[in-house]
């Protein structure tokens, strides 16, 4: 792994911008630091990035997003580590009119991966999730992708989804955001990653206004 690369890049993560970013996740000092994944280019950079974004579409009976993935560059962490998350709270909602203000959804998110799956839990309690391979001779890197769906019957708008990431070895990742837009406009999704950011992420004070969805505090990001 190229350390001092992503760590250089680490002191730049607040300005980071990206589009189409997986999560890149290394271990850094005993803990899974997550940043921008470029599976194209092989690296990962913005380390210590917090929210990510993606669009879900109708596809069958659900809505469903392909992205973000999940990549570590190639070779560099031992072979068979585990790549694993965990929820840790329940799916938020914002319909996406009036001032941006998340609220616990109706419907639960499923996370899943060939045969394995977890949902998203409505009592708030964190949900374990499964763990997939890493195989350090992957060429390029590892580049997996889970399937997030909800029910058609959901209501368009936005979707928060929190969870950490694990690897075998090191301490869990702090918590990371994405911010699913579910058929409104672009703007809107803007709107609701820019709150993320600032409201959510940087100011453990938020913690008291949000303790129904469990959330926890530090960075900032765009788009991924």
């Amino acid at each position: 792994m190229k350390l001092s690369a992503i760590i250089l890049s680490g002191a730049c993560a607040s300005l980071a911008i990206a589009d189409g970013g997986d999560y890149g996740l290394a271990i850094i000092d005993g803990t899974v630091a997550v940043g921008i994944g470029d599976h194209d280019a092989g690296t990962i950079s913005g380390i210590g990035e917090r929210v990510f974004a993606a669009d879900m579409a109708i596809s069958g009976s659900n809505w469903f997003a392909g992205e973000p993935g999940i990549f570590i560059e190639e070779a560099s962490l031992p072979d068979n580590t585990q790549v694993g998350f965990t929820i840790t709270s329940a799916l938020l909602y914002w319909e996406g009119s009036g001032a941006v203000s998340f609220s616990q959804a109706a419907d639960a998110m499923s996370l899943g991966f060939g045969p394995a799956s977890v949902m998203t839990a409505f009592d708030n309690n964190p949900v374990a999730g499964f763990s997939i391979n890493f195989d350090a001779d992957q060429v390029g890197g590892f580049d997996e992708h889970l399937d997030y769906t909800i029910d058609s019957s959901a209501p368009t708008g936005i979707y928060l989804l929190s969870n950490t990431f694990s690897l075998s070895g090191a301490a869990d990742s702090d918590v990371i955001f994405t911010v699913f837009n579910a058929g409104l406009d672009e703007s809107i999704h803007d709107a609701a990653i820019d709150y993320v950011e600032s409201v959510l992420v940087p100011s453990p004070g938020a913690l008291g206004v949000f303790a129904l969805a469990g959330l926890t505090a530090a960075s900032r990001h765009r788009r991924a």
